[in-house]
């Protein structure tokens, strides 16, 4: 049987969004309030406030190559689970040996429709978690679909 992907998706984009949102706002905040507060001093150096930036700018780069590289799929016969920038980790679960999933959602989840699929399966792998899937609930239902179709 020749294999096809039936289903592929990243993470949901607020995981994306919403640490860099946060690092702009509360570096803004550090770098413009805590030498009043703190140290006594009126302002920062210019070297300062350049490699606060720089590290700043590494960290959402780093964050985008991870949402970038992380990929969710599901084929006609295994699930699969794709991550890294420079090594790769790739997990596998044929679809006979998923013994459930399961759904979980949080208050922001269901808010901004994104979720955790926490599969079982039978043998050593135990069971693996796609974490802020979108629209899990239909991840879910194709999930189950697949594995109905593939034992037939």
């Amino acid at each position: 049987m020749k294999e096809k992907i039936i289903f592929k998706t990243n993470p949901h984009w607020l995981l994306l969004i919403f640490p860099e949102v946060l690092g702009v706002f509360l570096g803004t905040v550090i770098l413009r309030y805590l030498p009043l507060f703190l140290l006594k001093i009126e302002y920062f150096s210019l070297w300062v406030l350049i490699v606060f930036e720089g590290i700043l700018v590494f960290l959402m780069t780093v964050i985008f190559l991870e949402w970038i590289c992380t990929k969710y799929y599901l084929t006609n016969l295994k699930l699969v689970e794709k991550r890294g920038v420079i090594g790769k980790r790739i997990v596998t679960i044929s679809l006979d040996k998923i013994q459930n999933v399961k759904c979980k959602f949080g208050i922001i989840g269901r808010i901004f429709g994104f979720g955790d699929l926490e599969i079982e399966s039978a043998g050593t792998l135990g069971k693996i978690i796609f974490h802020f899937i979108p629209s899990p609930e239909k991840f879910q239902e194709k999930i189950q679909k697949t594995i109905l179709e593939s034992k037939k």
